[in-house]
């Protein structure tokens, strides 16, 4: 009889090694998963900004009333901002409309709530004040009309619901099947390559653990993304 004596207890010390590597990747990805949640947040509200200045400038009769007066597109000239809410492990994007302070051509004081009336399409009624009566201007024609006058749809029809429309066709198109995929997030999510950089590392090492952990928190803050804007 022919016999060989194996001695497995090299291999299955390896064997535990990336068991234990593994779990400590796992655990640290379970323990840090609102991290990527935040950091796909984060970085939505910067490109959302930057989307909706882009959008603006090419399309103004739709989007002028959310920026000052002749500064459509302008990230400067924002009539709107975008807030973050947490709970939990869940993230809610919320938009405000801003107070204009700018002075339109023909008037004396800012149109204070130009943002939110042009988006909900609501009529404005207009009176004289210290005057006799009012002043306006119609394709260079110059107008004089005494008592007020209702102005049905001051931003014009194509504003109306235009930026809550931008705002939803953002999140639910743009951002998730556009530029996320552009940015090679999803790649990066299924490559976990730091996991495997360093399965070897921690398959000799004496605190496998700690390295699967590491590993974990490496992948996350290198996932493609912002950990942190300014909004």
């Amino acid at each position: 009889m022919i016999n060989v004596k194996f001695d497995a207890k090299k291999l299955t010390k390896t064997i535990n090694n990336i068991i234990e590597y593994s779990d400590g990747y796992i655990q640290e990805t379970r323990q840090s998963k609102n991290k990527i949640s935040y950091k796909i947040a984060n970085t939505s509200v910067g490109v959302f900004y930057e989307y909706l200045d882009g959008l603006a400038r090419m399309h103004p009769g739709m989007l002028h009333h959310v920026y000052e007066w002749g500064e459509t597109g302008n990230s400067g000239a924002r009539l709107y901002k975008l807030f973050r809410k947490t709970g939990g492990s869940a993230i809610t994007i919320s938009a405000d409309f801003l107070q204009s302070s700018s002075i339109p051509n023909g008037s004396k004081e800012p149109f204070y709530d130009k943002a939110f009336i042009m988006e909900e399409g609501q009529s404005v009624t207009v009176t004289e004040q210290e005057a006799q009566s009012l002043f306006f201007e119609i394709d260079g024609q110059e107008y004089f009309r005494k008592g007020p006058i209702t102005i049905a749809n001051p931003g014009g029809e194509a504003v109306r619901g235009s930026f809550v429309n931008a705002f939803n066709d953002f999140y639910d198109n743009y951002f998730s099947q556009i530029y996320l995929r552009s940015i090679r997030f999803y790649k990066e999510l299924e490559e976990m390559k730091p996991y495997k950089n360093n399965i070897r590392m921690a398959s000799k090492s004496r605190n496998p653990r700690t390295i699967g952990k590491n590993s974990a928190l490496e992948w996350i803050s290198k996932l493609p993304g912002d950990d942190l804007i300014d909004s």
